[in-house]
């Protein structure tokens, strides 16, 4: 009897030592498990957001299940006629006519998975009208400036006497007006316009969408802007890279600025970005209108329908010639003491063209020259809404201005006796706001955002239940030890 106490006191001992090792490596497994099992998860949750066939999330990425709505103000002219005549005594004065409002749908095609990891696919939109959200009809009637005349003008600065002598033959022969009176439907979707029949020297054939028409829309409905080339989160840089723009119509660089940095194209796609945004990160999204990318800088928190986001709005030097960012933009005819305005002409074959936020919100020298301009910060600003753990765009407001440089030309009538040297004129602005995702989406997003915390916490309360059960063992044989001794005592004390 002595021999098989001792020999269960052993065996209950050994029993000890091994519980009490287990329990130590549940409970460390458990600290892990808590720590590191929702990063891991996640990770793998964000792994179904590279773009591939048959990807979790490919239908949705190739057809985005969301209806943008387009505002369109055009700028109305209402003294064109004085201000001629004025002498540069006279302020041009606009009034704001809109909005006419489109519902757009969006879809991706020509969709080419590659080996490396980058994606080609063409975006497609159509624009369907909305009346009743319109506070205008397409039929009304706007007095603009003639983008195509004034375009020829500029294209003439520094030309030889037989080109300018051809474009004032043309002029004359088409009794070309600086300002114009069309409807609204036609300044964005087009109109008979004599000055781009065949005729390069006023808009490159690039820029002529249906021939013999002008418009700022013109041919763009049900068709692609052209081909983008992005990272799909499978290439060399991973996720880190997803989203982001590598080439655009076949090109991976612009011949438009000063340096190689600025010509590459570059910049995010929009709607996806890395997984892991923090409120330090500097997005950006590449503009093919202007040949270069948006950067962007958090602005603040926001819910969107119980979902995180964070507020990034374009940053305050964007547009800031003087900044060192943007000194290779400064490209003639830029005023490169500008600031709150972009010259795209280097990036438009040389049209007199200008963006700003609308109502020169941030240009304040540009705001005050024009009569009839309200720059509203909640009305006019740019902003993107990013779901900050997966880097989805939930919701969005870009908002551009289109301006026209209207500059005097040497030795070219009339444009060398306008009232002023140099003035940019509001012609249009875009609202193109998704306010905000469909419930489907939404949902997925919830459930894709809640399960690791979820299953970690389920994992830590499997690691509770064990090391509980481990624990109960070790009492069970620490209390069958301590009988065993009392057994023990027992039997030597009868031997006395």
């Amino acid at each position: 009897p002595g021999t098989r106490s001792h020999v269960s006191m052993a065996v209950i001992f050994i029993y000890k030592v091994v519980l009490a090792v287990e329990m130590l490596i549940l409970a460390g497994l458990g600290i892990l498990s808590l720590l590191n099992i929702e990063s891991a998860l996640q990770n793998i949750i964000n792994r179904e957001l590279i773009v591939r066939a048959g990807g979790a999330l490919f239908d949705i990425w190739s057809e985005p299940p969301i209806q943008p709505i387009f505002k369109v103000f055009v700028f109305n002219v209402t003294n064109h006629e004085a201000w001629l005549a004025g002498n540069g005594s006279v302020k041009l004065a606009v009034q704001e006519i809109g909005p006419l409002v489109y519902r757009e749908t969006w879809w991706k095609t020509n969709v080419v998975v590659r080996s490396d990891g980058q994606v080609s696919y063409d975006l497609v939109k159509r624009f369907e009208l909305v009346p009743e959200l319109s506070s205008v009809s397409p039929d009304t009637v706007v007095i603009i400036p003639n983008i195509p005349f004034f375009s020829g003008a500029a294209r003439m600065a520094g030309q030889d006497m037989l080109t300018i002598w051809g474009f004032q033959s043309a002029m004359e022969m088409f009794e070309s007006k600086m300002f114009i009176q069309r409807t609204m439907e036609e300044v964005l979707w087009g109109y008979e316009e004599p000055l781009v029949v065949g005729a390069t020297m006023v808009l490159p054939e690039d820029e002529i969408k249906v021939p013999g028409h002008f418009g700022l829309l013109a041919g763009r409905n049900l068709t692609s802007e052209g081909e983008y080339t992005i990272w799909g989160g499978g290439g060399p840089g991973g996720l880190g890279d997803l989203g982001k723009v590598t080439a655009w119509k076949g090109q991976t660089r612009f011949h438009a600025w000063s340096t190689k940095e600025c010509n590459a194209v570059s910049g995010g796609e929009g709607s996806q970005f890395p997984p892991g945004i923090t409120k330090q990160s500097k997005p950006s999204i590449f503009v093919s209108a202007m040949c270069r990318p948006i950067h962007l800088s958090f602005v603040k928190e926001k819910q969107v329908q119980g979902v995180q986001t964070f507020m990034f709005e374009p940053d305050q030097q964007v547009f800031n010639y003087s900044a060192p960012a943007n000194q290779c933009y400064c490209v003639p005819p830029a005023n490169c003491t500008d600031s709150g305005v972009f010259y795209v002409a280097p990036c438009k074959f040389g049209a007199p063209l200008v963006v700003s936020w609308p109502h020169f919100l941030d240009a304040p020298y540009h705001a005050q020259r024009i009569s009839g301009l309200k720059p509203n910060e909640d009305s006019h600003r740019f902003h993107i809404l990013i779901q900050p753990v997966m880097g989805m765009g939930l919701s969005a407001s870009v908002r551009l201005q289109l301006n026209l440089d209207m500059m005097q030309v040497h030795n070219l009538p009339p444009f060398d006796s306008l009232p002023v040297r140099r003035l940019l004129l509001p012609v249009i602005w875009f609202d193109n706001t998704i306010q905000e995702p469909p419930e489907t989406l939404l949902v997925l997003l919830k459930d894709a955002l809640a399960l690791p915390a979820t299953l970690a916490r389920g994992a830590g309360s499997l690691f509770s239940a064990l090391i509980l059960i481990q624990g109960s063992i070790y009492l069970l044989f620490t209390r069958t030890d301590r009988q065993t001794d009392s057994i023990g005592l027992s039997h030597q004390n009868s031997d006395f």
